[in-house]
């Protein structure tokens, strides 16, 4: 298998089994046997479970920002102008309706982002850095005001509680209309 493609199986099958166990929950070894590699295979790619974990984070990143822009019909360096060419209401819209798509990533960067508040976790500094990102990018979709920040915190607050409710209860959350309820009477 040529080297990227053996790059990109490794780093969707640790998504999967992270997404499922947690970060502690997973070895190299459980990576290597869904692989059909050696763990020094998996090595060889990535010299230690905590880059390899860095690497899928960064790696879905970059797939939701593509999968973003496609949604906001937009390029993918667009998403990172100030100001941005979508409005706030647009940007989350397009956020929720991606994240309604893949349960399984939600999943994964929940698990995480909760394991990740400990600082010795090998994500702990990536999701401090995601987390201002994540704030910056709902604050160029809106007005410079005073109010911005705290308004980006509490978009990012309302989605994580929403998409947690959605993981927990399926059945019960259907994930778009609830976001957009909540939207239209908080926001606007």
């Amino acid at each position: 298998m040529p080297v990227q493609q053996r790059r990109i199986q490794i780093l969707e099958t640790a998504t999967v089994l992270i997404a499922e166990r947690g970060f502690w929950g997973v070895t190299l070894r459980d990576v290597a046997i869904m692989c059909g590699i050696t763990e020094a295979g998996v090595l060889h790619h990535f010299s230690s479970k905590a880059k390899l974990l860095i690497a899928v984070l960064e790696y879905r990143d970059e797939a939701d920002f593509v999968a973003l822009a496609r949604l906001l019909g937009i390029e993918r360096g667009d998403i990172e102008r100030t100001p941005l060419p979508v409005s706030l209401r647009e940007l989350c819209t397009a956020l929720i309706t991606r994240n309604a798509g893949q349960p399984e990533i939600v999943r994964l960067y929940s698990v995480l982002n909760a394991e990740a508040l400990e600082p010795s976790h090998p994500a702990h500094a990536y999701f401090q850095d995601r987390e201002t990102m994540a704030l910056s990018l709902f604050r160029r979709a809106m007005p410079e005001n005073d109010e911005a920040i705290h308004m980006s915190r509490q978009i990012l607050a309302a989605m994580d509680g929403l998409q947690l409710r959605w993981l927990r209860t399926p059945d019960d959350v259907d994930l778009v209309p609830e976001w957009e309820n909540f939207f239209e009477r908080a926001f606007l």
